[in-house]
């Protein structure tokens, strides 16, 4: 099968488009035998081409950089305008299927590259054009677990601090894949070979302090002390707290998802994760208005503090029945 063909059973809306190229990362996923979720078309008129399937028109990016998306059930579709491939980022990511006649393009041996796993920059003024390529190096060396050649190692390291002048969001997005991938130490051996690591982190990042790679995205934040924006946060500050503190309701207060990240951080850390995890499913056995009815309290802080109590007893094991939640609620009210 052909990799147009391949394209057309993977993307069926493509056999609607009368002309252009699919370039990029779902060529490079085909040569690596993987299956795409998503293409990236460049044709004539991108946005006309991408309201053509009738659904909702996402723009990605702005001021000469714009795609439009359709998402169609779990396959997506990025719509721009046609530019030479000798503009893109690397030669990986430089290969084109021409989608009417089926020719492969690979002017910058991008299939030798992956064959021999190895990310290269097309043309270092390339990285002038979006600095966020300089880490887009580090998150395909992680990912795909290639290697970067030594001229686009020293292209990056004269650049790096240029990182700074990208949208955050851009930055964020290049880091949680990076971080995500399982290969920790892998990363900051990378961040610190292409000295992206000052001027995304402020200081030098040493592989070397770490023991473990399979640490998961807020896990990493918090052995960096790095914290973006965004819900991720409360994770991070919760497992640094609990690095020092984590008996039964240190982790049930932190919750059964924040939890299981502890481990494999303890670990990086060179730490026991042997952890005495709580029953996450555990509610008070008495309600507040039960406890007021026996208590005779009025709502407030100490009927508050009883309930507490009462909730910390049952984490502990120490009250299993409702009988046993009655007298604890009785002697603490006394």
């Amino acid at each position: 099968m052909s990799f147009r063909e391949r394209l057309l059973a993977l993307f069926p809306r493509l056999n609607e488009l009368p002309a252009g190229l699919a370039v990029g990362g779902a060529i490079r996923d085909l040569l690596l035998g993987r299956a795409p979720n998503d293409v990236d078309v460049e044709c004539d008129d991108p946005l006309a081409v991408a309201q053509s399937f009738g659904r909702k028109v996402i723009q990605l990016g702005r001021e000469g950089m714009i795609a439009w998306r359709v998402v169609e059930g779990d396959r997506i579709y990025d719509f721009s305008e046609l530019s030479p491939l000798g503009r893109r980022d690397f030669t990986i990511n430089a290969i084109a299927v021409d989608l009417a006649t089926g020719e492969l393009r690979d002017p910058h041996g991008g299939a030798t590259d992956i064959d021999a796993r190895i990310v290269r920059m097309i043309a270092a003024k390339n990285f002038d054009d979006d600095p966020l390529r300089l880490l887009r190096a580090v998150r395909f060396a992680v990912t795909l677990d290639f290697t970067i050649d030594d001229a686009t190692l020293d292209a990056v390291r004269a650049r790096a601090a240029t990182i700074t002048s990208v949208a955050s969001e851009r930055i964020e997005y290049e880091l949680s894949v990076i971080f995500s991938a399982g290969a920790f130490r892998r990363a900051l051996e990378l961040l610190r070979a292409t000295a992206l690591d000052v001027p995304l982190f402020g200081a030098e990042l040493d592989a070397s302090r770490f023991h473990a790679d399979d640490v998961p995205l807020a896990a990493a934040y918090a052995l960096l002390r790095h914290v973006p924006p965004g819900p991720v946060a409360r994770e991070i500050a919760t497992l640094q707290q609990l690095v020092e503190k984590h008996d039964r309701m240190a982790l049930y207060d932190a919750g059964e998802w924040i939890a299981s990240q502890l481990p494999p951080l303890l670990r990086a850390l060179g730490r026991d994760d042997a952890l005495d995890l709580p029953d996450f499913s555990i509610r008070a056995l008495l309600s507040g208005d039960e406890i007021a009815a026996l208590t005779g309290l009025a709502p407030g802080p100490r009927l508050g503090a009883i309930k507490r109590a009462l909730l910390e007893a049952q984490v502990r094991g120490e009250v299993r029945t409702r009988e046993e939640a009655e007298k604890l609620v009785a002697t603490s009210s006394m």
